[in-house]
This record gives structure tokens, sequence and C-alpha cells, in this order.
């Protein structure tokens, strides 16, 4: 790959935040966007090639392309042991469902020191009385159910960001309702699906589901009537899928998600042409509470599109893992939403200069952007091959072969869309259900909230892809001085540190950020890494895990030197 040097991504100081201006510099965005387009066209490098970039004098470290490694970061000069050498903010923040309502602040990830003081959000409207704790209305059961944020103060949940913090409530809300699949879909039902080339012939009312898929040759080559059939053809086995090369299953998974983009954008477009009708007919939706076939669409829709595979099941609740991962969704998103809308920074409160160097939190390392969050690796297809492998070490040998289609595809008429489910890793279901969950949530808020101020958000298959797979193998978990496990977070900019077993930089949490020390002398252009986890196992066991959560056999220094004397 030839990659022009003015393409390097920029050094990252650690001083304190650029100013507005800088965040939105002209030439630096476009320069970042060529980075981002050039990365993503050249994903590997050949052994020849090292590009390193050129750092201002004072930034200890800077991104450079390493052989058969990628980005990384190398030291500009000589470091000291016990230096500090970067600081990293995030983008993108979730808490673990346990610790939702546990004196653990949202914002600086600390213990709550004054609980009588601290600031809870619930995911709905509580009205005055269920408010006070140990009343018969209101057992603390209850209460901490519904919470979904707590801070410490003003202070933290103004840095958070309030709008944020309160579309974050409101979507947790809708994401733990629960899908009445028999009330959506029984005799009294609100919602029928059923598959066309033309939107215009959709029915909506009572009835059970009905579905035919067409595959006519005028059919538009974004439909799913065209995408299904293509997706087959690349490979229509598991077998065939674990053989693909990789910009061949790229193309399969671009048709099978864009499949499911198309089925589920034809029938929320119907939802649209529901509300021009009650306007017209000035048969608005009153206090903006969504109409029943509003709310029966994506239980429906879930039914329909994801039942039938032999391991798929549409559960009535969203599972708390699931939650989590929607919250940093919705996190990410109103930070993109908020920076297309030409915001001045991330979050919609404004840090005073004191905030930059405060005892508590450290210093400020440089805001990232959305643009930084795309520039990390994507590991979708890795993730792909190692869930299909798993459910093909479940399967016999035969099932491996072709027979892996479902038996009952004629009576359901959906035959071409059950038959790409059928030779799909359960885990792309899993995917499916969440990606649903989150557009019914966006679109429900979509109807009740049109006049708030707040983002209004809109996901489709690409930007929740763009988001959850970068997130795979590159958050870091937040953890307390006991080590448990309170949150999780993505640091784009500190997704370049690579791993070795004899790390030469080890990370600590300050507040809501993470500081990165050197713990030995550093030369100039050496690498600097740190650990992921734990390294104090043999090699076999370190390099199997690191495969397992990583996706990547270790061939540090160390594990090297180990397997030579093991070979002895």
């Amino acid at each position: 790959m030839n990659l022009d040097l003015s393409l390097n991504p920029p050094s990252i100081p650690i001083s304190g935040p650029p100013t507005p201006s800088s965040l939105f510099d002209k030439d630096s965005s476009n320069l970042l966007e060529q980075q981002i387009h050039t990365l993503h066209l050249n994903d590997t490098h050949s052994s020849s090639e090292e590009l390193t970039a050129t750092p201002a004098p004072e930034n200890p470290i800077a991104v450079a392309f390493l052989p058969n490694k990628g980005r990384c970061y190398l030291a500009t000069r000589e470091i000291q042991p016990q230096e500090r050498i970067f600081v990293a903010e995030s983008f993108g923040t979730t808490m673990c469902d346990p610790w939702l309502d546990c004196g653990i602040c949202h914002d600086c990830w600390g213990r709550i020191p004054d609980r009588k003081a601290q600031i809870r959000l619930p995911r709905k409207p509580l009205s005055s009385t269920t408010l006070t704790v140990g009343t018969k209305k209101n057992p603390r059961s209850k209460k901490t159910e519904s919470t979904v944020m707590v801070f410490c103060n003003e202070t933290c949940l103004n840095r958070y960001g309030p709008l944020k913090a309160d579309l974050i409530c409101k979507v947790e809300e809708k994401i733990r309702r629960s899908w009445d699949i028999k009330q959506a879909a029984g005799p009294n039902g609100h919602w029928r699906v059923q598959t066309t080339i033309q939107p215009s012939t959709l029915i909506a009312g009572a009835g059970a589901a009905t579905a035919t898929l067409n595959s006519e040759a005028s059919a538009p080559a974004t439909h799913y009537s065209t995408l299904i059939p293509q997706a087959l053809a690349v490979a229509s086995t598991p077998l065939a899928l674990s053989k693909l090369q990789d910009q061949d299953l790229t193309l399969f998974l671009n048709c099978v998600w864009n499949a499911l983009d198309s089925l589920v954008a034809e029938q929320e477009s119907f939802i649209g042409t529901l509300q021009q009708q009650q306007q017209h007919e000035r048969l608005e939706i009153a206090s903006g509470v969504p109409d029943k076939r509003a709310e029966a669409l994506y239980p429906m829709l879930a039914k329909f599109l994801l039942e039938g595979n032999c391991k798929a099941t549409i559960g009535s609740k969203t599972s708390d893992d699931d939650c989590e991962t929607i919250r940093l969704l919705t996190d990410i998103l109103y930070r993109r939403q908020v920076e297309l809308d030409q915001e001045v920074a991330v979050h919609d409160t404004r840090e005073t200069a004191e905030d930059e160097q405060d005892q508590e939190h450290g210093p400020r390392g440089v805001q990232p952007t959305f643009a930084d969050l795309c520039s990390m690796q994507s590991n979708e297809l890795v993730l792909f091959r190692q869930q299909l492998q798993q459910d093909a070490d479940e399967r016999t040998g035969a099932e491996n072969e072709a027979d892996t289609h479902l038996k009952g595809s004629k009576q359901d008429r959906t035959g071409p869309w059950r038959e790409l489910l059928s030779i799909l890793p359960n885990h792309l279901l899993s995917c499916f259900y969440v990606y649903l969950r989150i557009r019914d949530a966006y679109l429900l808020l979509d109807i009740e909230s049109a006049w708030s101020p707040a983002p209004r958000l809109s996901i489709d298959s690409a930007l929740f892809r763009n988001i959850l797979y970068r997130e795979v193998a590159n958050s870091f978990g937040i953890r307390d001085s006991s080590d448990e496990l309170l949150a999780f977070a993505i640091f784009p900019r500190a997704s370049y540190f690579n791993h070795s077993c004899r790390p030469n930089v080890e990370k600590r949490r300050v507040g809501r950020h993470f500081e990165y020390w050197s713990t030995t002398t550093i030369g100039e252009n050496e690498e600097c890494c740190i650990s992921y986890g734990d390294i104090n196992p043999g090699r076999i066991e370190r390099q199997r895990r690191l495969e397992d959560m990583y996706f990547f056999r270790c061939n540090c220094l160390r594990c090297i030197e180990e397997e030579s004397v093991d070979n002895q």
C-alpha cells in the first residue's frame, strides 16, 4: 500500500482540550476523512512498509504504521520511567446494569460520597409521591428498578449533558417495554406484515402475519427481493460461508443487512402514511401518544423476520446486556448528531477553564470525534467467523453441508429469507434483535417527542454496524479499586496502544479519563504497548485468551522467548 505521508494521523497532545474552532477546522476534518477512507480501503500493509507520523516536538508518542501490526503508538523521543505520555477521553459510555442505582456516578465513575445530594434519573417520569424512599407507595425495590442514571451532583450531570441523559432515559423506557407478540398479532391485533414489491400494497389491521417474498426482475437493486437471492448466490450453506474470502464475506453481509433494512423500511414507511392520513383527517395523536399500530410494528417484525430459525427466540423483554449495548449506541449517536448540528462541543454543556486541570479528574486529553471512532478497526468479519465456527462445532457434519434449510419454510411462505436465516450464526440473529429494538425505540420517541430540544436520532444498519463492530474488542472496562467491573467505555485514540505480554506502558483511571504512564525507559521509535488483561498465566493460556477475546495470536517478544524455551 502506498500511503502518502501527509495522510498520517495527527499526533495527540496531552494538553488541554482544543478550542471550539479547532474542533471543526475545515482542513483538519478533510484530512481525517481522507485518512479514514484510505485506511478502510487498505486494511493490511506489506512487510516493506513502515510509515511514522511526524509529531509535534512536545508530544512523546505519535501514531504510526508497522508491518503486520497496523496502527500503533511509537515514542517520538526517549521516554523516562513513570512519565505520563497520554490522556484518553471517551466517546461513548455505558454503565453495567447491576450498578445503575448503586451509588456510582455515571459521569466520573466514582462512588457518590453524599447519597442525599445525588441526582437520580428514572427511565420514566415519576410523581412527587413516588420519589419518597421507603414509603408504602414507593418501596425501594420499585424505585431502584426504574432508575437509569445517578450523578454525584449537578456538576457531574451538567458535565455529562442533561439533554443526553434525558434522551438515554427515554430510550431505556422504550427498550424495556414488553413486546407482546400475541397482542400485536392475535385475532384483534394491530399489525399485519405483508412484504411486497410496492409499499402501497401493505396492509395494516387485524389478523395474523402473512408474507410473500417476490423476486421479480424489475425489483430495485436495493430491495430485499433482489438482495436475498444475491446473498444466497454468494453462499447458501454454513460451510460455503466459512470458505469465503474477506471481500466476498463483506458482500454477503452487506446484502443480508441491506435486505433487513429494506424489509424494515417498507413497513416503517406505512406508519408514516398512517400519520399523514390522521393529520389530514384531523385525528392527530393526542398528547404525543403513539398509535397502537406503531407500537405493534416492531414486535411483529421481530416475530416475522427472526422466528423460524431453529435457535431464534423472540424475547418479550430486552436482556440487561442488550440494554447496556443500546445505551452505549445512543450515547455515541447523540454525540454524532451534536457534531452534525455543528455544536461547539460533544456535550451540551460548557466546561470551564478550571475543569481542564482540576485535581479530581486530572488533565484533559483531546476530545475525540465520531471520525476518530470510525477510524478504529472493525471486527465484524473476524467475529462473524468466530461465531460461525462455534455454531459449526455444535452441529453434526451433515448439518454443516447442504441440508441446513428449514423444513417449514414452504408453509410460512417466507422461503428465501428463512433459507438465509438458517445459515447465519446465532450471534448475528441476536444483533438483528438489538437493531430492531433500537429502531423501535427511536420510532416511538420520534412520534412522541417532535417538540423536544434534544437531537432526534435515527439509525440504519450501516451506522449500527459501524459502531457495534468497532466496540467489539476495542472498548475498555471501567473498574473500581477492588477490580469490580462498573462500566464500559470507548476511547478511540487509546485504541492504538497494542498489546504486549511485557508492556512498557500502564493505564490508570483518573476519574473519567485514562492516563497512560511509562513503566520503563522507552527508546525513540520504540513501540508503546499496554497489556490486554492478566499477563501472569503461561504463554498458551495467554495466547488462547487473547485469541478468544481480541481475535489475534500474540507474538510479542516474551511469547517468542517462552515458545523457544518450550521447544527446546
